[in-house]
This record gives structure tokens, C-alpha cells and sequence, in this order.
């Protein structure tokens, strides 16, 4: 009502924001305008990509509080982007399909491909060490094409980093499997990788952590499914979408309203009536904060109405969180449902886009023909750059092997041109930034052993439950394992306590960081600034008027303890007392003001009611304090005029 227009001026500045891709290739950079809505970014987006299906798609990025977002479609970009220092956001796979390969155009699909190979690098795609090892072989396919003993050395494997977990014993069995692929092009190999992929409890599953009403921490996650909980190693609840009836949040709850039994056959009305209300349950998960709370809500509801509407026409809008204070949330659907992006993906009628796989292990000729490019894209005219990049774009598209093998040679041809798109250039192996797939060696210098490389993964802890005793046994020879085995007496280690013969499935632990990356990006202190602030602190310890270092720990401990419980409970009596007294005297205050409004009415006004009539029977003997109030006001009255 009273908001400030914005001036011509303020709706002409430019605003740059940077945009990250699933390849992990070079950041680029996208200008908008004050009025610019989320749409008009996506589609600028994908138009630099080639894609056409953009419906699964979105971009993701992370406010000030450092909470994820999807940028809605139908919002300004300067709206909800205000705050946020640097503009990143990143180009990721909103809506998983349920089936995947109904996708009409092989670049979605590859794409997508790329998202299920980063869910299973971070550990959101959980799977038994079995289905991990095809998968992980499936990419080795797609990546370096069909193996060969002189291409690929003893140790090949362990230049992929692909799983959470991964050690010496499972590149092993990775490099097995990848000889039994054998004859798979790429689009063969990632078509094969997404049937596995669908099919897994995990799928499209974005983890929100979550508390249940006992307490117990779990991880809750949203896909074309339904709603489902994970605790330790499997899945715990699964609540579909034709079960939940209504989507709501409280703060940091969240409550969905769920169909919990079958419908039974009632002749009488007000009987099925009385069932129909028994069989819907409300279920509530506690979140760590209100904006994480939100989130999930506002994804729980997207992803439902993606997945269940038969048309986008006319969708109403969805509110919850209200209060007599606040007004709450509002959500309406933007964009086409899964219903809807399946047919129009029928009608495409383009001919399949040329693209060039971009591969997570660049060898050193690519290394320096990248840095070429990108020097020369600088320094020469535009038709050689062109050029160049021809021939980068068709060296790329080739294998790691050098030579190439023949299958691989002619899966993907030299003449492919990549997204067929000038502007993304693809950055080298140094100047790679933001977040990374896969992890691979320097180019320069030998290549490390296959032991060098192995990562442990950032430990974010799920609890197990209560009765599942297959999991709380497999953490148990977790434990055993990770701990060192003793050899007394010319006793043999037992096999099953060796940690290559462990064959079960990890629990539940993504990565939780907010960019899904693995790296560190906090600036580290040198030893230097840690001893200088140590010094810092022992001076500022030694100024204060209470130090008490010179005693002896005991005494100190006591004397600081005695210090800080007096203060706080002089400072804790006077304000309890404070606060006491104003709510006495608040109340009393009501009290005095009821008991005159009800004197008035049973003594003073002309209501006939019974129940006032019967009050004025009750209370006959206050009669003398009537009489007593008229002859004050008869005094007033002559004292005015």
C-alpha cells in the first residue's frame, strides 16, 4: 500500500548472476533485470544447453541463512535473489520421472544421468554394495568405453571417484564388471545406468533432515512416489500421494494428513461418515529451523501436484502455516505437470542434437588444448577461434585412451559439436571451480596408487532403529572393522572382521553441504594467526578485574563458579520478581474491569434475560453497595454542574 515505485532508472540496472552446470564445466555468467521472473532465467538456461524438455529441470541456489531454494518460476529473480552474496545458482534436475527413459531426446536423458551419478557420488542414491559396483561400471562404460588391457592399467579405476565409500576392494570388482560391458556405447551404457538407477528406494530423493515425535533424528525425502523416511540403512515409512490428503506446516513442523486404513462398507451415512474421519491421521516431522520447515513444505507440495494433476489448467493455490498473527504461506503451481510434459515431449519433432559427453578425466593433450583454446579465444580472430574450437569439441567428444578404441571411435564421432552453443567454453582441469562429480589426478606427474585416492566421506550420522537388528549387527561390524586388529598368541585374523570381506549396506549419509561439494571451501588459518590469537586471548584473560589464572584449577573453578551463580541469581531474582508483579497487576486489572462491566449490566441496564434475571435474584445483597454507588454519582453530578 504505501511501497515505493520503483523509478525507470532502478528497472533498467543490470544485476550478473553465475550459473553452474550438472558437467561441472566453467560457471557462466547471465544478466538480469529488477523485473526479470525465475522463468525467463531458466529458459536462458536451457536454451545455452540445447535442452528442450526443461519441465524436470530448475535452478537451486542457497540464501544468506544458508538454506536451500528452487527459484520459483513465477517470481523476480532481484526478489529472491536479494541478499544472496555471490549470485550463484546451480542448474539441477528438479523432478525426477518415474521413468526415466519415456524421455524423448538423448541430451535429457544424459543429463539426467549426470544428476543420478552426482546423487551417487554424494550418497543420496543408496544402494547394496552389488547394485553400487554396476552402476559405478556403468559409468566407467560411458566414460572411457570398452576395456583394454593396454589402455587401462591395474589401478584405472581408482582415478573415478564415484562412491561414498569407495576402497581398493570394490575398484576391483568395479574393473570386473567393466569388462563384461563390453560393446555398450555411452547412450547404451547411461540408458542402462538410469533402469538401475529408477528402480532404487533413492531415487529422486532429496534428504531433509527431520525429527520424528520420539525424538529420533531420520531423514525425510519427496519423490514421484510419495513422502518417505529413511533411519540407518533402509526405509522406514512410504506414505504415496494417493494416501495424503492435505500438506501443512506450524513453525517447524511439518504435518501431513495421511490415509491410514482401507475405506470400509458402511450402510448407514453418519457410520461411513464417522469412518471416513477415523481413517486420515495427521504425522508430523520436526525440522531444525522454520525456513528448512518451509522448504520441505514447499517441495512436498510441488512435487505432489507435479506428479498427480492430469492438467496445470486453473491450479489453485495452496496455503499453510497461518496463525492469528501471521498470515502465512502461499504456494501456486507454475509450469506443465508430468502428465503434460510426457505428451509434449511426443511432439517434438526436431531431430536428436548433437552433444559431446564431457569427460570427468582429462588427459594431458586435452589439458593443453583446452588452455590453447582458451588463450586463443582471446588473442585470434573469430573464424580461427571457431576453428579451434571445432577441434577441441571433436577431441573432446573422444576417449580417455589415446589411441582410441574402435567401438568407442565410432560411438562418438569426431565431427559432434558440443551443445552447439559458442558461448560455454570448457574450462581446464586448474581452473575447474564450484562443485565436482568426480575427483580425479593431476595431469602432470605420475598417477598416484589406487590407495592414495581413497576419501572418506563427510560423516553425517543417522540414527538406526530400534528394530531393525540386521543394521544395528552390520554397525556393529563396522565398528569391529574400523578398529585395529591385534594379533596375540600366533592367533589368525578371522575373515569376517577383515574390512574387504565386508558386504553390507552403509546407512543413510548424504552430503548435507549446501553446494554438494566435498571440498572445503572455509579459508584455513595459518599456525602463525592461531598462535597470535591464543596470545590475544591469554591477555584479554589476564586484563580482565576477576581473573583468577594464579589460583590453583580447583580454587579457580569454584571461585569462577561461586562469581558467575551469585550474578545470576541477583540478576534472575530481580527480573522473575519484575515480571511477576506486571503480571499480577495486569491481571488484577481485568478482574476489576470484568466485575464493573457485570455490575452495570445486572444492576444498570434493561436486559431481560432469564440467566440475567436469576444473577439479579443471587446478588440481592448488593443492593446497599447500588445504593451507595447512586449517592457518589448524585455527589458528581452537583460538584459539575
Amino acid at each position: 500500500m504505501f511501497r515505493k515505485k520503483s523509478s525507470k532508472s532502478d528497472l533498467q540496472t543490470e544485476y550478473s548472476c553465475s550459473i553452474r552446470f550438472l558437467d561441472d564445466s566453467e560457471p557462466i555468467q547471465l544478466s538480469f533485470k529488477k523485473d526479470t521472473i525465475g522463468q525467463w532465467l531458466l529458459e536462458r538456461v536451457c536454451e545455452k544447453l540445447n535442452i528442450v524438455e526443461k519441465d524436470y529441470f530448475g535452478l537451486r541456489y542457497v540464501d544468506s541463512e544458508k538454506q536451500r531454494h528452487w527459484l520459483d518460476p513465477i517470481k523476480t529473480v532481484y526478489k529472491q535473489l536479494k541478499g544472496v552474496n555471490p549470485m550463484v545458482l546451480c542448474f539441477r534436475v528438479k523432478f525426477y520421472p518415474a521413468e526415466p527413459m519415456k524421455l524423448h531426446e538423448e541430451i535429457t536423458r544424459y543429463f539426467m544421468f549426470l544428476q543420478l551419478r552426482r546423487d551417487l557420488h554424494h550418497g543420496r542414491l543408496l544402494c547394496s554394495p552389488q547394485d553400487a559396483i554396476l552402476l559405478a561400471a556403468y559409468i566407467v562404460q560411458s566414460e572411457v568405453g570398452d576395456y583394454d588391457q593396454e589402455d587401462h592399467p591395474p589401478g584405472y579405476i581408482s582415478e573415478f571417484k564415484m562412491l561414498p565409500k569407495q576402497n581398493a576392494k570394490m575398484e576391483e570388482q568395479i574393473m570386473e564388471m567393466h569388462k563384461t560391458l563390453k560393446g555398450q556405447v555411452p547412450s547404451e551404457a547411461e540408458g542402462n545406468f538410469l533402469r538401475k538407477g529408477c528402480t532404487l528406494d533413492t531415487y529422486g530423493v532429496d534428504p531433509h533432515q527431520v525429527k520424528d515425535s520420539r525424538g529420533d533424528q531420520l531423514y525425510l525425502g519427496v519423490t514421484h512416489q510419495g513422502i518417505m523416511t529413511f533411519r540407518g540403512s533402509r526405509r522406514t515409512q512410504l506414505f504415496k500421494w494417493n494416501q495424503i490428503r492435505r500438506l501443512a506446516y506450524e513453525g517447524k513442523m511439518f504435518i501431513a494428513h495421511v490415509n491410514v486404513t482401507e475405506d470400509e462398507e458402511t450402510t448407514s451415512p453418519k457410520k461411513k461418515k464417522k469412518e471416513k474421519e477415523k481413517k486420515q491421521q495427521p504425522i508430523g516431522y520436526k525440522c531444525a529451523t522454520t525456513s528448512a520447515c518451509k522448504y520441505l513444505w514447499r517441495c512436498a507440495v510441488e512435487q505432489q501436484l507435479f506428479f498427480t494433476l492430469s492438467s496445470s489448467i486453473n491450479t489453485p493455490k495452496v496455503k499453510s502455516g497461518g496463525t492469528l498473527f501471521s498470515r502465512g504461506s502461499k504456494f501456486r503451481f507454475s509450469g506443465r505437470c508430468q502428465a503434460e510434459a510426457y505428451v509434449a515431449s511426443e511432439n517434438i519433432k526436431r531431430d536428436e542434437p548433437n552433444f559431446a559427453r564431457t569427460s570427468s578425466l582429462p588427459n594431458f593433450a586435452r589439458k593443453h588444448d583446452k588452455t590453447a583454446l582458451k588463450d586463443a579465444s582471446i588473442t585470434i580472430d573469430p573464424p580461427a577461434r571457431e576453428d579451434l574450437s571445432k577441434k577441441y569439441n571433436a577431441e573432446s567428444s573422444m576417449t580417455v585412451r589415446n589411441p582410441p578404441s574402435p567401438p568407442r571411435a565410432q560411438a562418438t564421432p569426431p565431427s559432434v559439436p558440443i551443445i552447439s552453443v559458442p558461448d560455454i567454453v570448457y574450462p581446464t582441469t586448474k581452473d575447474r571451480v564450484g562443485e565436482s562429480a568426480v575427483d580425479v589426478p593431476r595431469a602432470y606427474g605420475s598417477p598416484p596408487s589406487p590407495t592414495s585416492l581413497v576419501q572418506s566421506s563427510p560423516t553425517v550420522k543417522a540414527p538406526l532403529a530400534q528394530a531393525e537388528d540386521v543394521i544395528e549387527a552390520g554397525n556393529q561390524r563396522l565398528i569391529q572393522a574400523s578398529t585395529p586388529i591385534r594379533k596375540e598368541n600366533g592367533s589368525a585374523v578371522s575373515s569376517a572382521l577383515r574390512n574387504d570381506n565386508l558386504d553390507i549396506t552403509l546407512p543413510y549419509n548424504p552430503n548435507m553441504t549446501q553446494d554438494d561439494d566435498d571440498d572445503d571451501n572455509q579459508p584455513r588459518t595459518s599456525l602463525d594467526d592461531q598462535i597470535k590469537q591464543l596470545e590475544d586471548q591469554y591477555s584479554k584473560l589476564q586484563s580482565e578485574p576477576n581473573n583468577v589464572s594464579g589460583l590453583p584449577d580447583g580454587v579457580a573453578e569454584q571461585t569462577k563458579a561461586g562469581t558467575t551463580g551469585k550474578s545470576t541469581v541477583a540478576k534472575g531474582g530481580k527480573s522473575g520478581c519484575a515480571t511477576c508483579c506486571k503480571a499480577l497487576f495486569i491481571s488484577l486489572f481485568f478482574v476489576a474491569i470484568l466485575a464493573t462491566v457485570t455490575f452495570y449490566i445486572l444492576f444498570y441496564s434493561e436486559i431481560n434475560h432469564p440467566v440475567v434475571n436469576d444473577l439479579r435474584k443471587q446478588t440481592i445483597f448488593l443492593e446497599p453497595v447500588k445504593a451507595f454507588v447512586d449517592d457518589k454519582i448524585t455527589i458528581i453530578k452537583k460538584a459539575l454542574k
